[in-house]
């Protein structure tokens, strides 16, 4: 690595005669403006213009370039200090422009704009070739082609040209060309040249480590392209990252989407503050694929992305698609991603079969999400889930990929906290719960309403009614027959809500159900509200049997599910745990290491203990990301194997447990007197507990 102070108009730049500086399609656009970085650096000119030495210098700060060699041409690939060198070309085109006859001009196109050693024409003719974005506005600029300058625009080239333009111009009227010039020839660097490319990227990682932070997706970028040639970073660029700007808005949303990209890759979530070292991680164990099959394989991810999360549904599957997109919910992102490649691409799927697996993801969500369970708990189980039907699949076929995720997501969390609540659990717990502040209790009445017809209604313009009011009054505690906090939890349940006008809704208020009912009358189109309307009192019974009506209405369209088959080696060999509120499942395998499935919980008491080497072996298992802290409590978001059934006990439990006496089979004996093998085996009932050490 060389490092150099040097002049930017006296030296640096007329040193590198025959060469080009390129700013690579990594970077960002140029951003300088006129009142933050122009302004004060005219004023920096003035004061060197009138410095009676001759002497003083100002130092703009450090340039890091990379040269490469391409073609027999040797290109000036800039990691850092794009705006100051763009800056100061933009400097002296503008005194270009403003020279008084036809040599300065030509000495200084000669000296700092040009390799006239180049054909008009070639790419290298221009000694700068900028970022794409601004590739238009700056070559109108250099031909000359003022005429055609956009001073309408937003282009901060063209608008610092001008500025630059019309300040030196006036500096030159008052001091004259040469004084101007002489002074300009004072802005200094220090340059750093780069020896390799793997030093260019730490260097440009280092640099961004600092002040405005680039985000992962913009460091992924970088990294994708800095080991290319300008032409082919300009290529990699149109043919591919450009597709993935289209689909996304901001930096921050790719970001999101590289997380679950990999997620699907590798089948572990990446933290933000890691998502970039993983991803290099990722890319550079890829060696069956080529640039450009990894690069399409981006896209084409991304492309998947947009039709699943972004764009409006249509066509056949259009409702299963809606359902999708309302939970709003990016759990399951990584599954339909790999879901969407097996059909889009690699068609081991069909239409058919790749839109029953999502209704049944839906259905997961949704019964989870009426049945209050805590979305936390299943965040980063998805990879997870699908490690193993990717191992199903592989095992049984793509044919019965339907019952292998029902038993992926259904039969193997039946006993754990990710498990699909039951129709009693939700006719339980959704039927005391406070409906009005829920996300989906909108969408739930919406989608029962038009739930059978053959137009849509459209209820966008509708808000959520309480029939008994939120305040209570005399009257209404009367019919109702409860008071105080009873009243409080009787009137957010999902049987007192509908769906009416706004102007309906304020106008409703607190008055008695006989208003209420003519009120309505605007709104009878509504089924529910026809229904509402019909009945001659609204008390605490009538309450919960529409809640009960709601509800059995939400299990019709979102049926418990069943998977037909039993997709382990050994059907027998499914165990579970459930002891001092803490429940586990897991498998036996022969060698009788124990598989903990994700979903199973981990008693606070090995949290609390931070003394024992089971605690370490716990905060190793989070830091690991197999283990997750949620608004429960600590619980495996990955599957892991134990070395022990004990081992699997004691981490589940805390202590020193004998797991043989823990761990039950699927018919609920203890796993001791069923599964063990007890050839040869002398059980003492004082010597079999393990050390409960992962």
């Amino acid at each position: 690595m060389e490092s150099n102070p040097r002049r930017l108009l006296d030296e640096f730049i007329p040193e590198a005669l025959g060469k080009q500086f390129v700013i690579p399609v990594y970077q960002r656009k140029y951003t300088w403006t006129v009142k933050k970085q122009l302004i004060p650096l005219m004023k920096d000119l003035v004061g060197l213009i009138e410095d009676d030495t001759k002497q003083k210098q100002h130092f703009l700060g450090t340039v890091v370039y990379l040269e490469n060699v391409i073609e027999y041409k040797t290109e000036r690939s800039i990691v850092d200090g794009q705006q100051r060198i763009v800056t100061m070309f933009l400097i002296a085109h503008a005194m270009k422009s403003i020279a008084d006859n036809e040599f300065r001009a030509r000495e200084i196109d000669e000296t700092y704009l040009q390799n006239y050693s180049e054909p008009i024409g070639s790419r290298y003719r221009q000694r700068l070739y900028p970022s794409v974005a601004d590739g238009n506005d700056y070559l109108i600029i250099a031909e000359g082609r003022y005429d055609e300058i956009d001073k309408t625009g937003s282009s901060n080239i063209v608008k610092n040209f001008l500025y630059l333009q019309s300040e030196l111009r006036d500096l030159v009227h008052k001091y004259g060309f040469d004084r101007v010039l002489y002074a300009l020839k004072r802005f200094t660097i220090v340059y750093i040249k780069l020896d390799d490319r793997d030093n260019a990227q730490q260097i440009f990682e280092s640099i961004n480590s600092t002040g405005e932070r680039l985000t992962a997706s913009d460091l992924i970028r970088n990294f994708i392209m800095m080991d290319k040639s300008n032409e082919e970073q300009t290529t990699l660029y149109r043919k591919y990252w450009r597709r993935l700007e289209e689909v996304f808005d901001s930096s921050k949303e790719m970001e999101d989407f590289f997380r679950y990209y990999l997620a699907a890759m590798t089948g572990e979530y990446s933290a933000k503050h890691v998502l970039y070292q993983a991803f290099k991680n990722y890319w550079r164990d890829q060696k069956e694929l080529n640039y450009d099959e990894l690069l399409e394989k981006l896209v084409r991810y991304s492309s998947y992305f947009s039709s699943l999360y972004l764009k409006e549904p249509s066509g056949k599957y259009a409702d299963v698609l809606k359902d999708f997109q309302n939970i709003e919910s990016m759990m399951p992102a990584p599954f339909v991603l790999e879901l969407s490649e097996w059909y889009y691409y690699e068609h081991k799927i069909n239409e058919f079969q790749y839109f029953e697996v999502i209704k049944v993801i839906n259905v997961y969500q949704i019964r989870r999400y009426f049945n209050g369970d805590d979305t936390s708990r299943v965040s980063k189980a998805f990879p997870t889930y699908l490690k193993n039907v990717k191992n199903y699949t592989k095992k049984y076929g793509f044919e019965n990929i339907i019952d292998i995720v029902i038993y992926v997501l259904v039969t193997k969390n039946q006993s754990n906290n990710m498990a699909l609540p039951t129709d009693k659990s939700l006719k339980s717990k959704f039927s005391n719960m406070n409906a009005y502040a829920m996300r989906l209790t909108r969408w739930l009445l919406e989608k029962i309403e038009n739930k059978g017809n053959s137009a849509t209604l459209d209820m966008s313009e509708l808000s959520i009614e309480h029939i008994m009011p939120q305040a209570s009054t005399p009257y209404w505690e009367e019919k109702a027959g409860v008071t105080g906090e009873e009243y409080t939890e009787l009137v957010n349940t999902i049987g007192n809500l509908t769906l009416v006008s706004k102007p309906d809704n304020s106008k409703a208020g607190n008055k008695d159900f006989g208003s209420k009912k003519k009120i309505f009358e605007d709104t009878l189109h509504i089924h529910m509200n026809k229904s509402i309307h019909d009945l001659e009192s609204w008390d605490k019974g009538t309450i919960e049997s529409r809640s009960n009506h709601i509800i059995e209405e939400l299990i019709l369209m979102y049926p418990y599910l069943r998977s037909k088959e039993n997709y382990e080696q050994n059907k027998n060999r499914n165990i579970y745990l459930s002891s001092k509120g803490v429940k586990a499942t897991g498998y036996l395998n022969e060698d009788e290491t124990v598989v903990i499935y994700a979903g199973s919980e981990i008693s606070q008491k090995v949290k609390n203990n931070s003394s024992n080497s089971l605690h370490e072996d716990i905060m190793e298992l989070i830091d690991d990301g197999i283990v997750e802290e949620t608004v429960g409590g600590l619980q495996f978001v990955q599957d892991y194997l134990a070395s022990s059934v004990s081992k699997a006990a004691g981490l589940i439990l805390g202590g020193s447990k004998n797991g043989w006496e823990y761990w039950k089979d699927s018919d609920g004996m203890i796993i001791n007197d069923s599964l063990r093998k007890k050839e040869g085996i002398i059980l003492q009932n004082n010597c079999i507990q393990a050390n409960s050490t992962v």
